[in-house]
């Protein structure tokens, strides 16, 4: 993402040591610091930035991607395996007619019942807890362990208290399971009912599906022949009935024909009509009785049930491509919020943009280096601080020549300055890695040039250049002599590289500040000046210390430190912020230990010299 910030001359313009402070103000310019600071970390991403910003974390994004497959793949290992099987019922309609007892009947069914509605009736009945209750009893599935999870609470406070539970209790508690095992698949087009059930156990899936299907037609079968009983002995009931009043009735008849003279046709056309009744009555009982010794559920197994040889949860497959497409989704939103969250530096350009000065150079990260290389000098294990000389063709040591480049173009306008300090916002940033190869670098254009270790806390350019320690900045400020009445060869070490010079920091004292604040130090720097070509001061953390502000008001020029993945940009800002508000002149920024294989945009690192050497 390219973001082009209004165009505002950023850092302040050199000035030699005793002239006047810029004209601008200095709370002005921290101002317009944080307000173009916050609009360039406010504008939007775009894709573009995103997938360079998944690039650079392309590891971690594998990873976490990893994590998620690896996650997924354990509890697919601890889930239990559970299998499914599968036993499919034809709902017939039932001839209500047959041995002409439709009109016997009470409750028939429609047209519309033998249909969509049938079929749904079936399937409610299917998961009436007497029905299950019976399959539960005939499988003993209550004395299984996957069954006896009640989903009640108190259930479950008893097993863990090892509390005996019921048997209404258990027989509860495996019908509960049973119907949570159970799924019934129908459609309004067909008359097919699937009976899909689940267990841990292959075989007795099978068993629960073929069980639950051949209790249903019995149940069926024998509702029916109950219903066909009852209209039977109903019938023959009232048949008795009719024949005991229909005997009454001919006695009572012939007495009153007797009585009253009534002709015997009219008599006989009555007992005719009474006996046809009688005798179609008892032939629809007839049939009712053999109807109830046939069985006709109307409902047959299509197809029963097989145990299955593969588990169907759980899903290795399905939950593998979950934790995939998770874990990616992790990995995106761990590294857009890491981006946009913490709002660390990490590439060339991105210093600049936040802290509105000029990017003068950008040092890529060298590695790791290894214990003791510090004092290694040989070519092919020599360490970081003096690349420019040991390293002289490697991309680390061309990237310090370019910042020089890019520092001495900045006073081609006829006040180039000439005394430098070298500082950062925190500590581990590189700044003496940058001082001492910006030192030699120009060393090799230069007559003289001294590097000064105004780090009295933390002093390592002795170290760099083999150099004691016994004598330096702070014995300096601390002699009695007139700073003028010294010797060069007395304040100074020559060290072994040409034109290249050294004051070490001397003994840490307790009183650095009164040291650094005293007028010694006000007249050493003009000196030094006078008799080097250039001065570049390696001063502590500005934001840790004051010592790197107190040094900068000799100076004329700062230059500020930031690391790639490391410096938050917040902390860079303050940093900025506080030296622009004591009118200290920024010239700019250097970016150390950036990675250019993680940027993805600037071609092979080993094109810059990459080999395995830290660059702290």
């Amino acid at each position: 993402m390219t973001i082009h910030p209004p165009s505002e001359p950023a850092a302040t313009n050199a000035h030699t040591i005793g002239s006047p402070a810029p004209a601008s103000s200095p709370h002005a310019s921290a101002e317009r610091l944080m307000a173009r600071a916050d609009w360039a970390q406010s504008s939007d991403w775009g894709l573009v930035e995103c997938a360079r910003a998944l690039y650079r974390s392309k590891t971690k994004v594998a990873w976490i991607t990893a994590s998620g497959i690896l996650a997924a793949a354990l509890v697919s290992l601890v889930q239990p395996r559970v299998y499914q099987s599968t036993a499919s019922l034809e709902i017939q309609p039932v001839n209500e007619n047959y041995l002409d007892l439709k009109d016997v009947y009470p409750t028939a069914a429609s047209t519309f019942d033998a249909s969509g509605a049938l079929v749904q009736t079936q399937v409610d009945i299917l998961q009436q807890d007497a029905l299950l209750g019976q399959v539960a009893e005939k499988l003993r599935l209550s004395e299984r362990e996957e069954f006896q999870r009640g989903p009640a609470l108190a259930d479950r406070f008893r097993r863990a208290w090892g509390l005996r539970i019921s048997p209404a209790d258990e027989r509860r508690n495996a019908v509960d399971t049973l119907r949570e095992n159970l799924e019934f698949v129908s459609s309004r087009t067909s008359r097919v009912i699937q009976i899909v059930a689940s267990a841990r156990e292959p075989e007795l899936a099978a068993a629960i599906a073929n069980t639950l299907a051949e209790t249903f037609i019995e149940q069926s079968t024998e509702a029916r022949r109950r219903a066909a009983e009852q209209t039977r002995d109903s019938l023959l009931a009232q048949l008795r009935d009719w024949n005991r009043r229909g005997l009454q009735a001919g006695t009572e008849l012939r007495g009153s024909r007797l009585a009253s003279g009534q002709p015997e046709a009219q008599a006989t056309s009555k007992g005719e009509a009474g006996r046809r009744f009688y005798e179609a009555m008892a032939e629809k009982a007839a049939d009712a009785g053999v109807a109830s010794a046939v069985a006709q559920a109307g409902i047959r197994i299509l197809s029963p049930a097989e145990p299955t040889p593969l588990p169907y949860k759980p899903n290795v497959p399905l939950n593998l491509a979950i934790g995939t497409f998770g874990g990616f989704l992790l990995a995106i939103g761990a590294v857009m919020l890491r981006e946009q969250g913490n709002g660390v530096v990490r590439m060339p350009g991105e210093a600049s943009m936040y802290l509105t000065l000029p990017e003068l150079g950008a040092i890529p990260n060298a590695g790791r280096r290894a214990p003791g290389a510090l004092l290694n000098h040989r070519h092919d294990d020599s360490p970081v601080e003096r690349a420019a000389l040991e390293q002289r063709f490697s991309g680390v040591s061309e990237s310090f020549r370019a910042t020089l480049a890019s520092i001495l173009s900045r006073g081609q306008n006829g006040d180039e300055a000439r005394l430098f300090v070298v500082t950062s916002s925190r500590s581990q940033e590189g700044k003496t890695t940058v001082v001492s190869n910006l030192g030699i670098a120009l060393s090799e254009i230069s007559n003289r040039v001294l590097l000064i270790d105004g780090d009295m806390r933390s002093s390592r350019l002795h170290r760099v250049f083999d150099q004691p320690n016994s004598w330096g900045l702070s014995d300096v400020l601390g002699e009695q002599n007139a700073i003028e009445e010294l010797e060069l060869e007395v304040l100074v070490k020559k060290t072994s590289i040409p034109h290249l010079y050294l004051l070490p920091s001397g003994a840490c004292t307790d009183n650095i500040f009164r040291l650094l604040c005293s007028p010694r130090m006000a007249r050493l720097l003009p000196r030094f000046r006078q008799e080097f070509d250039y001065v570049i001061v390696d001063a502590p953390p500005c934001l840790e210390f004051a010592d790197a502000r107190i040094l900068a008001r000799h100076a004329e020029q700062l230059l500020l430190v930031v690391r790639a993945d490391y410096t938050d940009t917040r902390t860079a800002q303050a940093a900025v912020q506080r030296l622009l508000l004591d009118r200290i002149p920024v010239m700019g920024v250097i970016l150390n230990r950036w990675d250019p294989a993680r940027a993805g945009i600037y071609g092979d690192a080993s094109y810059y010299g990459v080999n395995g050497r830290s660059l702290a």
